[in-house]
């Protein structure tokens, strides 16, 4: 296929993908028309919709795992509705639109990446990165660093997901030099916070014992950090790794599970283990 009729097929391409964008804008704002609209889709707003960004991520996350391109599209279709809703929402409340949004998309796209738009230049990978890192840090865009890093960090974080919320302080505290050295390092930290769970169990200080939780759960995080392990894969790994070693349980005790004792689980789970182990190698 020549260049010329490649770029009449992106053409045509673009212009159907403008076309139906359009009815999709139209379809949504029929969604939220005040007399004629969804009585569910009208009482929703920013805040109400957040379980469902949350549920529509999660669901394109496993889409991916599970390399299901049918899926995956699907999926990414109910994000495109998440914002499109959030667009409409700010729309009614005079905030910003739509377009705003995509204007705002477009501006950093082309600001960030110079060496695309404002003068054409093939660049590394590590210089590309240093490029973004130098203009997502400029005096435009980092102003709100006037106030202490760690005031800055509890707003960045402050809607997030906790997860997300600790791989971002501890991304943005390694630029100050707040950094572990090693895994040895942090392998000690965590010893020490399980130390210190074990005393508030046996305290049986609720407060205590949710605080020293949440410190081992923190350094986990730092360690997959270290690692560069994202921890939502790996434990969505375990979780099916789990369920295959479960179900070799279930054959093997059938109607009998309730009956199993805590001490049959655990020669259970060994024979299951190393039937994986074989099946695998």
């Amino acid at each position: 296929m020549s260049s010329n009729n490649t770029y009449k097929l992106q053409k045509n391409y673009d212009t159907e993908t403008l076309k139906n964008f359009k009815i999709l804008i139209s379809n949504v704002k029929s969604l939220k028309d005040k007399t004629w609209g969804c009585p569910w889709q009208k009482m929703q707003s920013h805040i109400s919709l957040i379980p469902f960004l949350h549920e529509e991520s999660n669901e394109f996350i496993d889409a991916i795992y599970e390399r299901n391109a049918e899926n995956i599209c699907e999926e990414l279709g109910d994000l495109l509705l998440q914002i499109m809703l959030h667009s409409e929402i700010s729309y009614e409340n005079k905030e910003f639109e739509l377009n705003d949004v995509i204007d705002t998309l477009n501006k950093k796209i082309i600001k960030r990446h110079p060496y695309i738009f404002n003068k054409k230049e093939k660049v590394s990978l590590e210089k590309s990165q240093q490029i973004w890192a130098n203009i997502k840090n400029s005096k435009k865009e980092a102003s709100d660093m006037e106030s202490s890093i760690s005031r800055n960090l509890k707003l960045k974080i402050k809607n997030l997901p906790p997860q997300i919320g600790t791989d971002r302080i501890t991304n943005i505290v390694k630029e100050y030099g707040f950094k572990w050295d090693s895994t040895d390092q942090i392998f000690e930290k965590i010893e020490e916070e399980i130390n210190e769970l074990k005393e508030a169990i046996k305290s049986k200080n609720d407060s205590d014992i949710k605080n020293e939780f949440g410190d081992i759960y923190f350094t986990l995080l730092n360690l997959s950090n270290f690692l560069e392990i994202n921890p939502e894969s790996a434990l969505q790994k375990t979780n099916k790794k789990f369920l295959e070693r479960f179900s070799i349980i279930e054959l093997h005790t059938g109607d009998n599970i309730k009956k199993q004792t805590s001490k049959d689980f655990q020669r259970l789970w060994q024979i299951a283990k190393k039937k994986l182990m074989k099946k695998n190698s």
